[in-house]
């Protein structure tokens, strides 16, 4: 009972900062890194959860994965998939800026 309580309050803890972010469309006062490594550990704590058979760990990780993914991608679309996209632009037409990355 302890372990899907828990699993409760962890997985309704991202839903908050997901549901911000899709109604303001912003992500910048989110951190990167604490996705990323949120992310991996909930996938792995699910995965751990599958090893053990433990349905609590499975249940709570397989969902909160599913909102921290999903608030890694918003993120990573509205903070950085612009940079990527007009880095060519930046550097590619001028030429001036080339010489940073030639060797």
């Amino acid at each position: 009972m302890i372990g899907y309580i828990a699993g409760a309050l962890t997985t309704v803890a991202f839903a908050p900062q997901l549901l911000r972010a899709l109604t303001t469309r912003s992500t910048k006062d989110v951190s990167l890194m604490m996705l990323i490594c949120s992310t991996s550990g909930m996938l792995l704590w699910m995965i751990h959860g599958i090893l053990v058979n433990d349905p609590a760990l499975i249940t709570a990780n397989s969902i909160s994965f599913v909102l921290a993914f999903l608030l890694l991608g918003l993120k990573i679309k509205n903070d950085y998939l612009g940079f990527v996209l007009n880095f060519g632009n930046k550097y590619g037409k001028s030429g001036k800026n080339l010489s940073l990355f030639r060797k």
